[in-house]
């Protein structure tokens, strides 16, 4: 069974690409020694930036070819899935669909027009579900019908909050936003985590946003993930925190590095394993 993890924000620079690029890696990371196709982890970018696809598959995320993401999401019927899947560069079991800066705008434009404009990331997963662990999704950072699609093709949402008076202020319209899907879309839907993220402890505004998450959420608030030099460098090298400090020891059971950054990425891995139910299956299939 296929678990679809959307990552959502209505606002910009919150981490969401750095969190969906490092959830997906960190996954496949923990999931490829049981050798099954099933423990493959499938990234999909719907932002139109495609940021999250240069951790991935830098020179080879934007395809020179005609048919990308954007001609599932407008097509009808829409083009093979299949075909159009890569293999990440650095993770054998994590892969992606390429997608295309301009023809993604263009689609964004183009599905309010569209019939079924709302489920049709939906529809076009649907013929390969059974062939991944995991699809990881990024966001765009504004409500639209590539936001809608995200979620309305998701089981879970993982909110990344950045820890500071802006970064929650945007929550109400987001929860809002998801509240409309379950209504309408997907009564199952669920808030599987809010993610405090950029988060610098030493800052007095951080700490008491950090108190009034842990007030508001209770068991809904993940782990924070701190700002260190290391997720910047990994971002602007154009792969994922484990690829640029790659752990010292894995385990079935916890990922060890000196890195943080490494080391809170593979601490959220975990804490999704489990909610998601997936830790089990994991072991059963050695």
């Amino acid at each position: 069974m296929t678990i679809t993890i959307t990552i959502a924000n209505e606002k910009g620079g919150v981490g969401k690409t750095t969190t969906a690029v490092n959830l997906a890696a960190g996954l496949a990371l923990r999931l490829a020694d049981d050798g099954r196709d099933a423990r493959r982890v499938l990234l999909v970018d719907m932002d139109p930036q495609v940021h999250a696809l240069l951790a991935v598959g830098y020179d080879r995320h934007e395809e020179a070819a005609p048919v990308s993401l954007a001609n599932l999401l407008t097509e009808t019927p829409p083009p093979s899935i299949q075909r159009l899947i890569r293999r990440s560069q650095y993770h054998p079991n994590l892969f992606y669909i390429p997608s295309d800066r301009a023809a993604m705008i263009r689609a964004a434009r183009e599905l309010p027009t569209l019939m079924a404009n709302e489920t049709r990331l939906q529809k076009v997963l649907a013929p390969i579900l059974e062939e991944y662990a995991y699809i990881i999704i990024d966001t765009p950072p504004n409500t639209g019908d590539l936001l809608i699609n995200a979620l309305v093709a998701a089981d879970h949402v993982i909110i990344p909050v950045e820890t500071s008076y802006l970064g929650v202020s945007g929550l109400i319209e987001l929860e809002r936003t998801i509240e409309q899907v379950q209504t309408h879309f997907k009564p199952g839907l669920d808030i599987l985590g809010y993610l405090p993220t950029l988060c610098e402890e030493h800052r007095s505004e951080a700490r008491e946003i950090l108190l009034e998450m842990q007030a508001r959420y209770k068991k809904q608030l993940l782990p924070s993930i701190h700002k260190t030099s290391d997720l910047a460098y990994a971002h602007s090298s154009h792969m994922d925190v484990f690829t640029y400090r790659p752990p010292r020891a894995r385990s079935n059971e916890q990922i060890a590095s000196s890195s943080r950054a490494t080391r809170e990425y593979a601490a959220l891995v975990e804490i999704i394993l489990k909610k998601t139910g997936a830790k089990t299956r994991a072991r059963q299939g050695k």
